[in-house]
């Protein structure tokens, strides 16, 4: 509403209060003023706060950790003659050093695959759940079946202890072995049944003793070569019930011990944690493992059980299921593997899995009688591609050994490197080569002493003064941040013990830092040690100067940007109480020209008043005396 004043005086009092109170307000425009500097100030030093976290960071990476005592004088890096067999990276912890090695194979996924088919997507192939295996191969089981009872979901298979059949060692044997009429018969008794074995008589090898004596066993035992060149027997049948004994010594042979009776080791496994000790394993022998709440499985066995984890999960699937529909439960059950449909041919279509992960342990099957044959024509699965490891083959030589992993990278045959295989070439060596990285040091002290001349170069474009518009930095005569940038300058100058200046830090007439990478390389090149013992003290000083300046609690430039805070409060307080000075104030005056108003309006009336009693009073006539 627009204010009606001045009906008496004639006066436009607004305006005039307006114009008093201008006169009043300015006396309080310091404060303002006040407060807009803090709080660019306070703006101006956080910033600088931050060119300093900046350099603070650059020096760590040259400091040796408190406690791994890593930096970048420790980082190496790795490189491959044959890149296109394998590759190498380093972490925190390589060191200088090489290896050369062989690319024996490289990590796949096992796949399996239906032995027959079906003529469509939607031909129905399954009657029920499936079970699906993963890893039991590895664990020695050749096929798994569901027990009376078998929850869905996923089972857990761990073998704990390995079984082993009965074994006896010979002597060492020679180089060169020779068996004659006189020793190619082989006396044992197996699990107690007295057992003659026939050797073909000649000159072998000692590995090639060994093969013969598998061969000539038929089966009943395996032989093998000591790391001392002796010859190893054992049964076939693995676990307690499995037992050896030589039944006549054979000298040729390295065996003498007629008196010992070796027994086999028993196999442990579990399932979802119930442990099972199985004491007789022979290829072809069933085992049942009975799980929590009643669960059972049962396994045809391919030979002994070896240490490992296994995983078996039940799918549900409702009667008369297609193949599509199977395709799809497998993928959702999370059971480490991939179903896919794969047509053989027109109207041909298999089941396929393969594994999501890679390694020797990554074979996956379908239980027995997933696909009954009066439903389907799927059948049973086979191995498509067998899972593998990658194996690096180290050294040629008696002392040669082999380093594994499940997937493509192999960590630990050199310390903090992670080598990557690429393809498999038993022909070719492959060496890596860890040296010390000379060019990434040199890059992290060029971040550092970017990162000096960033703050450098802040506090003197906040220091300037502007001739043209006459107005000065923010920092123009800050005794702080003029003693800042001295001791910035002064830690690249160094001491007289260690000079930045021989390795390619040099503070130019200008104030700037600069450095030289080339000259940084040739001196590192020299002398490694001296330049490392230099530059870190370098950064050791430029880390100290930063975190005295910066330091969230007792940081110099962090505790004048607490100050100016505190004056923006203060001034801001203030403000507000000014304003409400103002506000009375403004109060008064109107109330002063609101009564003047009304006084004057009431003289104007006394005014009139008396006109007209003036007017009223009888004028005189002139013709009276």
């Amino acid at each position: 509403m627009a204010s009606i004043d001045g009906l008496v005086s004639g006066l436009n009092t607004t305006q005039i209060i307006s114009q008093l109170m201008s006169v009043e307000r300015a006396s309080g425009n310091y404060l303002t003023q006040g407060k807009a500097d803090s709080q660019n100030m306070a703006t101006v030093l956080q910033a600088l706060n931050a060119t300093l976290t900046g350099l603070q960071t650059a020096t760590s990476a040259l400091i040796p950790d408190s406690i791994t005592k890593a930096s970048a004088w420790t980082s190496a890096t790795a490189g491959s003659n044959v890149p296109g067999l394998a590759t190498a990276t380093t972490g925190a912890s390589a060191a200088p050093g090489t290896a050369t090695f062989t690319v024996r194979s490289v990590a796949s996924a096992g796949s399996s695959v239906t032995t027959g088919s079906v003529g469509s997507l939607t031909s129905a192939v399954s009657d029920g759940p499936l079970l699906l295996g993963k890893g039991i191969a590895a664990l020695g089981m050749a096929s798994i079946t569901a027990g009376s009872q078998l929850a869905g979901g996923a089972h857990a298979l761990v073998v704990t202890q390995s079984s082993a059949g009965a074994a006896l060692t010979g002597a060492p044997l020679a180089d060169s072995i020779t068996v004659d009429a006189g020793s190619s018969t082989m006396s044992v008794e197996v699990d107690g049944t007295p057992t003659s074995i026939t050797l073909t008589q000649g000159t072998y090898t000692r590995d090639q003793l060994a093969a013969e004596v598998g061969r000539a066993s038929g089966g009943t035992l395996s032989a093998s070569i000591g790391t001392d060149g002796s010859l190893r027997l054992a049964t076939s049948q693995e676990g307690s019930a499995a037992t050896l004994r030589l039944g006549a010594a054979n000298a040729a042979l390295g065996l003498s011990d007629t008196g010992t009776t070796a027994t086999g080791t028993d196999g442990v496994v579990t399932l979802d944690g119930v442990a099972t000790t199985v004491a007789s394993l022979t290829r072809g022998s069933q085992i049942t493992l009975n799980g929590a709440n009643g669960d059972s499985m049962v396994f045809t066995m391919s030979g002994g059980l070896r240490s490992g984890t296994a995983s078996a999960t039940v799918v549900q699937l409702s009667s008369g299921s297609n193949l599509s529909q199977v395709v799809s439960s497998i993928n959702g059950a999370g059971a480490g593997m991939r179903a896919t449909a794969v047509q053989v041919s027109a109207n041909a279509y298999r089941l396929q899995l393969t594994s999501t992960s890679t390694g020797a342990d990554s074979d996956v099957s379908l239980g027995q009688g997933a696909f009954p044959p009066g439903l389907s024509g799927l059948g049973g699965t086979v191995e498509l591609s067998a899972g593998s490891d990658t194996l690096l083959r180290v050294g040629t030589g008696p002392g040669a050994f082999d380093v594994t992993s499940s997937t493509t990278s192999v960590a630990g045959l050199l310390p903090g490197v992670t080598i990557t295989a690429v393809k498999a070439d038993p022909t070719t060596p492959v060496t890596i080569t860890v040296d010390q990285d000379s060019a990434g040091i040199a890059n992290k002290m060029d971040a550092l002493v970017t990162a000096a001349n960033a703050v450098l170069g802040y506090i003197s474009d906040k220091s300037s003064y502007n001739a043209d518009s006459k107005t000065a930095g923010p920092l123009l005569g800050s005794a702080l941040t003029r003693d800042l940038s001295q001791r910035i300058v002064d830690n690249a100058i160094g001491t007289s013990s260690d000079l930045p200046s021989l390795a390619g830090v040099q503070v130019g007439r200008d104030g700037k830092i600069a450095f030289d990478k080339t000259a940084f390389l040739a001196a590192y090149a020299k002398d490694p040690a001296a330049v490392e013992k230099t530059m870190t003290a370098f950064a050791t000083r430029l880390a100290g100067t930063t975190k005295a300046a910066s330091d969230p609690i007792s940081g110099y430039v962090t505790g004048q940007i607490t100050s100016e805070q505190a004056k923006v409060k203060d001034y801001t307080d203030q403000i507000a109480s000014f304003e409400v000075r103002m506000t009375l104030r403004q109060q008064t005056l109107q109330t002063q020209y609101a009564s003047l108003e009304t006084m004057l309006g009431t003289l104007k009336s006394q005014s009139a008043w008396l006109a007209g009693q003036l007017a009223s009073l009888p004028t005189p006539s002139s013709g009276n005396n």
